[in-house]
């Protein structure tokens, strides 16, 4: 099984909080969550239990579990599936910081304790490993040592908060979203999308080659070289499992790297060209251009957007 890709993918998620909250909740309570595009949203129940419905699909959690909205998607968070939600941005909070609040909902009935959050991410694998994952995940329990220890510290900062719980439970919180992640990796099989192509013998080493090289001049010759395979076959197993054409492939790994280096600062536009594959700034600028709707200068000045590996403009908070 060929993992290096997906490792990389989790060391690399430079992720960045956007929001966290506590919730001190007694039933009847629901929340609704708007969608909030090019985030990933974890729900973390450190007392009693509560009900997390996603796309129709509804998971139960008890005290441990993380739940993971991988894309960000609109879902109903309450006591129960039959307790209708009231919006989120509706509902009082106390802002501990600019980006730490505190909610409560006093229902009279059974408690639950919630610790929330949107982290944004701005690795390079990270959006196409997010689109192979399903609508939701869930880790039951934390059965590790350090997972635990890290609930028991999440759940005590949450109770009596202290100067820096904002930060610690940030930090920690965004150690169970990767595990999350890790974990499902390690249980799941998909036939398509990104991970399975990653894992596929074949079309992983060619990924693998071009990921290691994207300056090389790469042609689907090439890599199908590095697959093992025959030019007609590779075509035809790659755009299967990715769903997307060799080149095309190519040319979006290129332009996302090609973003991160512009945005970066440090590097000239003439070695931002070199390292993604292009021979001349001018032909560079074209294809940037293309790709992003503006020049690389125009890309650096702007705001915190970038253009994700799925292909949609997203607005990503940054600390």
């Amino acid at each position: 099984m060929r993992t290096d890709l997906l490792t990389a993918a989790l060391q690399d998620f430079g992720m960045t909080g956007v929001f966290y909250a506590v919730s001190d909740l007694a039933a009847p309570w629901g929340i609704d969550m708007p969608p909030i595009p090019g985030t990933m949203i974890f729900h973390l129940v450190t007392e009693g239990s509560a009900v997390v419905v996603v796309d129709g699909v509804e998971c139960r959690l008890e005290p441990g579990d993380v739940a993971l909205v991988p894309r960000g998607t609109g879902h109903l968070l309450a006591d129960g599936a039959d307790t209708p939600g009231a919006p989120l941005f509706d509902l009082p909070r106390e802002e501990l910081t600019d980006r730490y609040e505190r909610i409560r909902i006093d229902g009279g009935g059974a408690q639950c304790r919630l610790v929330c959050g949107a982290v944004s991410f701005s690795g390079l694998g990270v959006a196409r490993l997010v689109r192979a994952l399903p609508p939701v995940l869930v880790t039951a329990g934390a059965d590790a040592r350090w997972q635990r220890a890290a609930l028991d510290v999440i759940a005590a900062e949450s109770i009596s908060p202290r100067p820096g719980s904002d930060v610690v439970t940030a930090r920690l919180a965004d150690v169970l979203v990767v595990q999350t992640i890790r974990s499902w990796l390690e249980e799941s099989a998909p036939q398509r999308g990104w991970i399975a192509a990653v894992r596929d013998p074949a079309v992983g080493a060619a990924l693998a080659a071009f990921h290691a090289e994207p300056d090389r001049a790469w042609t689907v010759e090439s890599l199908a070289k590095a697959a093992g395979m025959s030019r007609s076959a590779f075509a035809v197993r790659f755009t299967d499992l990715v769903d997307e054409p060799v080149m095309a492939y190519v040319t979006s790994w290129r332009m996302d790297l090609a973003a991160r280096l512009v945005r970066g600062g440090g590097l000239s536009l003439g070695r931002i060209a070199a390292r993604v594959g292009y021979r001349s700034e001018a032909a560079f600028n074209r294809a940037f251009r293309r790709w992003h709707g503006c020049t690389p200068g125009a890309f650096a000045r702007r705001g915190p957007i970038f253009r994700e590996q799925a292909g949609v403009d997203v607005t990503v908070v940054t600390g």
